[in-house]
């Protein structure tokens, strides 16, 4: 089973509202030829509109990149992103911040190991990284 792959665009994809992260289109590549069933946006940029992320971020892509991200699913919540988190499977969550509160319902779910943190400040590269070695969820206890 494919894990779910959860996506936020600010600090992740995007190093700042002007410019991409450093191997962002890789980086979705690798991920939406992997997993394009199993990928969602889980940022402020998307509240159940897919469109919404590609009309914020698309103008920074390739166009090969915009198709891609066009499989993306949307993701709804309320107050804490973890609301939209199937905590039935196997997810990896990448994200630069997460509230207290949502590392909280992480470690209720025994799946704060399944975040992974993006800190493109320590890293400008770190979805290369990721593209080396790319990190698998946690198993379930």
């Amino acid at each position: 089973m494919s894990p779910n792959i959860y996506l936020d665009i600010d600090g992740v994809l995007l190093a700042n509202e002007h410019h991409r992260a450093p191997h962002a289109q890789e980086f979705l590549a690798y991920v939406l030829k992997r997993f394009p069933r199993s990928t969602y946006w889980l940022t402020t940029h998307c509240q159940g509109d897919p469109t919404t992320p590609i009309e914020h971020v698309g103008h920074l892509f390739d166009a090969a990149t915009v198709t891609l991200m066009r499989s993306i699913k949307p993701t709804q919540w309320n107050v804490a992103k973890t609301d939209a988190i199937d905590f039935r499977s196997p997810f990896l969550w990448f994200d630069d911040d997460l509230f207290p509160d949502e590392k909280n319902v992480l470690a209720e779910h025994g799946a704060l190991e399944n975040w992974i943190e993006v800190d493109l400040r320590k890293n400008i590269n770190q979805l290369a990284v990721f593209l080396q070695s790319f990190p698998l969820p946690a198993p379930r206890a």
